[in-house]
Parts: structure tokens; C-alpha cells; sequence
């Protein structure tokens, strides 16, 4: 770390303008990891950003139909559900599905976005997580799944992108031309983990949820859609139930992180009156 009183020193801001941005891998995995939470900020006029790192086109069963044909579709379908929630801006990077890799120009991307849009707080997947499974013997009739490459290749991107590159001055200092000052991020909350600290009660915002995942329609079957939102309900629901087991929370529904804290803000100064001590 140098001396950042020094001449010529850029400064590091550390006052946010969004309070959120979420970043995932495909279209739908902002939606699955943090919709509730995301619907439930935006109605309090919380200002959030939404990041989708590739351009979805392995997200089919049909072979033959065009890369571009699916990506453009999967971009309207992720913009639609986004307007449900209220989320204010979504910002598509088309990096190639299902080959994501931890580039500099990726994370050069990434850190544009943070030090644009100065989020507090940034949701993303957690790139600990690799294999997701229940002991065989103690449920031998449920099945676990392998956590997607892109998810942890996003996880490590992002965690790239916060430290140390969004916050350094000498980092990509082409953006500093743009306008675009170091900044540091407050708070991480990642989804998709094993290793969950923190609970949002979503029960208010839960059926918004469900109304922006139908707008994937190219990713269900019209036939399922209900059996989908049950799932995503009861998913919610254990949640809930896993937060009043382990932190004593009433909840109905509820939506889990494991949150991480970077930047404490210093307390704002008082200032005593004269003639005012006691």
C-alpha cells in the first residue's frame, strides 16, 4: 500500500451511489440467488444494478438454434424479470457461456462497472463452493450437483475485481481517463454457499420472485411453471426454518448469504456548540 497523502495520490472513494449490484454468471442466476432481496430493496428505493457475465447461449436443448437468435431472447427474458423486481439497470458483458475464464480483460470489465455504478454491497456466487451434495448415507434417496464452472469462475472474477484492482489507482489506469476512480466496496453477499452467516426475511417480496423467474420462459417448460414456483416457495421456506434454527429469526420466507465486511464507514463527527458542554 502506498502513501496515499503523497502528490499526485488519486483518492479511493468510499461513498457508494447503488446500494447494490449483482453479478452471476447466466441470465436467471440473479434471479435464483438474490430476486427476493433484490425486490424487497428496490420497494424501500434502494438504488440496484444488475451484472450477467456471459451471454446464456448454452442455455438450450436444441442444438440448431442460433447463438444470437438465444442470447438476444435470454437478454429480453433477464431485462423483463429485472423490471418485476426493480432493479434499475442491467448491464449484459456477452462473455462466451460456459467457458468463462479469470482474464484481465474480464476483470477489467467487472471493475468498470464497480467504480460506475460505486455499489456498497455486491452479490455474487461463492467460488468456494464446488460440490454441492448431502452425505449419501444419511439421505441415500437425495442427489447433490456440481456447482457450474461459470459460477466459480465468476465467484473468483469478482473477488479479483474488489481486491485489489477496483480500489487501486495504478490498476487499469486507462479508466481513470473515463472518469472512473478507484473505489471500495463495503459489503459482499454470496449465494449459492455452503458456508451461509445471514438470513433476509423476503416474505413480503417472495411472490415478485416467482413473477420475474416466469419472464426465463426459454428456460422451463409452460407445463412446470407452477411446480416451479411451489419449489422456489418451499425452497424459501427452509430457509426460513434454517434461520430460526440457527439464529433464532421468525421468518416465513426467506432468502440466505454468506456476507462479508470490507469497509466499515467511520462514524460522522459531532460538532459541540459553544457555550453547549455540560
Amino acid at each position: 500500500m502506498g502513501d496515499r497523502t503523497a502528490e499526485g495520490a488519486v483518492e479511493m472513494l468510499t461513498e457508494p451511489d447503488y446500494e447494490a449490484m449483482v453479478i452471476g454468471a447466466h441470465p436467471d442466476d440473479n434471479d435464483f440467488g438474490t430476486a427476493a432481496t433484490c425486490a424487497l430493496w428496490a420497494s424501500q428505493g434502494k438504488k440496484i444494478v444488475w451484472v450477467v457475465m456471459t451471454d446464456g447461449t448454452e442455455g438450450s436443448e436444441i442444438p440448431s438454434q442460433s447463438d444470437e437468435e438465444l442470447m438476444l431472447l435470454r437478454e429480453q427474458e433477464q431485462r423483463a424479470a429485472a423490471e418485476v423486481y426493480g432493479v434499475q439497470a442491467v448491464e449484459f458483458l456477452r462473455n462466451r457461456d460456459g467457458h468463462l475464464v479469470n482474464t484481465e480483460d474480464v476483470r477489467r470489465n467487472v471493475v468498470k462497472l464497480i467504480r460506475k455504478y460505486r455499489p456498497r454491497v455486491i452479490f455474487t456466487h461463492d467460488p468456494t463452493s464446488h460440490i454441492m451434495a448431502p452425505d449419501p448415507d444419511e439421505k441415500p434417496d437425495a442427489t447433490g450437483y456440481l456447482n457450474h464452472p461459470d459460477h466459480r469462475a465468476v465467484g473468483n472474477i469478482v473477488v479479483d475485481s474488489i481486491f485489489p484492482f477496483a480500489g487501486n489507482p495504478r490498476s487499469f489506469r486507462e479508466l481513470l481517463a473515463e472518469g472512473l476512480q478507484p473505489y471500495r466496496v463495503h459489503e459482499v453477499y454470496f449465494f449459492g454457499t455452503l458456508q451461509t452467516n445471514t438470513y433476509v426475511d423476503v416474505t413480503e417480496s417472495i411472490e415478485k420472485k416467482g413473477q420475474g423467474l416466469m419472464c426465463h420462459a426459454s428456460q422451463f417448460n409452460p407445463e412446470d411453471t407452477e411446480r416451479m414456483a411451489a419449489r422456489m416457495r418451499d425452497r424459501a421456506a427452509s430457509v426460513a426454518k434454517e434461520a430460526k434454527e440457527k439464529k433464532g429469526l421468525e421468518m416465513r420466507y426467506a432468502e440466505s448469504f454468506r456476507r462479508m465486511k470490507l469497509h466499515i464507514p467511520p462514524e460522522p463527527k459531532t460538532t459541540t456548540l459553544p457555550g453547549s458542554e455540560e
